[in-house]
């Protein structure tokens, strides 16, 4: 994405193209998007370091929905049968 973009124009510095990145991002990662915002260094992180840092973000969330038990489905209500007499 970012070599495409290159080629268009002069350069793109590491802090652009951290940020388009970081735009990029589906609605998903809101939690993870505020956090990398707040970052004071986000000057200073490198792409492949973010890359590595969503990778990780990812892993970590699927291995935490597989150990998540499932919830059992339950019955708000039990019928029982009736018999109508004639």
């Amino acid at each position: 994405m970012t070599n495409g973009l290159a080629s268009l124009v002069d350069e793109i510095n590491n802090n652009q193209k951290v940020r388009k990145v970081i735009r990029a991002l589906p609605p998903l990662w809101k939690v993870k998007i505020k956090t990398l915002k707040e970052l004071n260094d986000k000057d200073e992180i490198r792409l492949i370091d973010l890359i590595g840092n969503l990778k990780t973000y990812k892993m970590e969330s699927k291995a935490k929905e597989e150990k998540a038990p499932q919830k059992k489905k339950t019955l708000a209500f039990k019928s029982t049968p009736t018999i109508f007499a004639r």
